[in-house]
């Protein structure tokens, strides 16, 4: 349920009853926790023991989610066609026309006809409305801000972007997993221009075959990316455009169904996230957090959904707390008490408001793939 228009006491109210009723320092701190979204419960970080970062690709928030009850999302005042005709630039230099949609195509939203998988997904758990790429600008630099904090490019990745060839001297989350003996597996590629981790066994690069073979057996580790972007038929798993959202919107279903009846799904924060918005309309301006040395924004990029999928994410509730890609990284330190990267990463949300670690454990639903047009 959306927080803004849940039944029962308000936040100001309770803040009332607690000065009318003399609560003390220990009711104002009890209040203090329940305002503050970073607030740990003191049980996450033993119910929590495997996140996966599931990443599709190039939709903004009003591109699908722009009807969502208790949502900020905004028709574009057009359908979305299931396939564009053609991809919308999205490049950095892309990035600034009004409302995001860079071309008269993209000016358009999906419904929850389009997409009734999405929305299923986003009716049971938690859906994010203020989320965003972290960059204005292409896949590649998203990327890299979700698993370092930073990105020393703003142009588009290539497959030529793998050490040897072409090399990061970056740090990045699974350096500190394991310097305190955490597991992680990289299935699809995101970590190949990573220099530290050339060669490393647990990169998979273009495959997601093990990705489907560990959540069967429940052997995930504890932190996971599979990013359908660099997948072998990458625009048809991703949904990336001119691809069918619904194609894109099935290899979510396959995805999000194995971790759902895999048996680690009780103790699992599954993040399903798109990179960046892809080019499509989206009504919200993002905020200027940081710019470039000539004064134009640099973070934060378009807005792009994210839902949040786990048997302790709050069931039916919209967040509007503001994340970022970084944020991602943030949960993860704060779960497992690992240092933070950067200081972007260190001042971001920690996406907790999205959880309720007191509630009975959400049951698995079922996705059915559709027939497509």
């Amino acid at each position: 349920m959306n927080q803004s228009t849940s039944p029962g006491i308000s936040r100001r109210n309770f803040l009332q009853l607690l000065l009318a009723t003399g609560a003390g320092a220990l009711g104002v701190g009890v209040l203090r926790s329940l305002l503050s979204p970073d607030a740990l419960h003191p049980n996450a970080r033993s119910i929590i023991k495997n996140i996966i970062i599931f990443i599709q690709e190039n939709h903004s928030f009003d591109s699908l989610f722009a009807g969502f009850p208790g949502a900020n999302g905004k028709y574009a005042g057009q359908n979305c066609p299931d396939a564009l005709q053609r991809d919308p630039p999205h490049l950095h230099s892309d990035a600034f026309q009004p409302d995001g949609a860079t071309s008269n195509e993209a000016r358009c939203s999906y419904t929850e006809a389009d997409a009734p998988n999405y929305w299923k997904v986003a009716r049971r758990f938690t859906l994010c409305d203020n989320f965003y790429g972290d960059v204005r600008g292409p896949s590649f630099p998203n990327y890299l801000m979700m698993i370092s904090g930073q990105t020393p490019l703003l142009g588009p990745g290539s497959p030529a972007h793998v050490c040897p060839n072409f090399c990061l001297d970056i740090e990045v989350l699974p350096n500190r997993l394991e310097a305190r003996e955490l597991t992680w597996r990289d299935y699809g590629g995101i970590f190949t221009s990573i220099r530290n981790l050339f060669g490393h066994p647990e990169i998979k690069d273009f495959e997601d075959a093990q990705f489907f073979e560990d959540a069967t057996r429940g052997t995930l580790p504890n932190v996971s990316w599979l990013n359908s972007g660099y997948l072998r038929e990458a625009y048809a798993k991703s949904g990336h455009p001119p691809s069918s959202l619904c194609v894109g919107e099935n290899y979510a279903v396959s995805v999000l169904n194995a971790v759902m009846n895999g048996p680690q799904w009780q103790n699992t924060a599954l993040f399903l996230v798109w990179d960046e918005w892809g080019g499509f309309y989206d009504h919200v301006e993002p905020p200027v957090v940081e710019r470039w040395e000539n004064g134009s924004p640099y973070r934060y990029g378009h807005r792009a959904p994210c839902i949040v999928i786990s048997p302790y994410a709050r069931p039916g509730y919209v967040s509007h707390t503001l994340y970022s890609h970084v944020s991602l990284l943030r949960f993860a330190e704060t779960i497992f008490d690992l240092e933070p990267l950067t200081e972007r990463d260190e001042k971001a949300h920690t996406m907790l408001d999205c959880f309720d670690f007191d509630q009975a454990p959400l049951p698995p639903i079922t996705l059915l793939p559709r027939d497509c047009p």
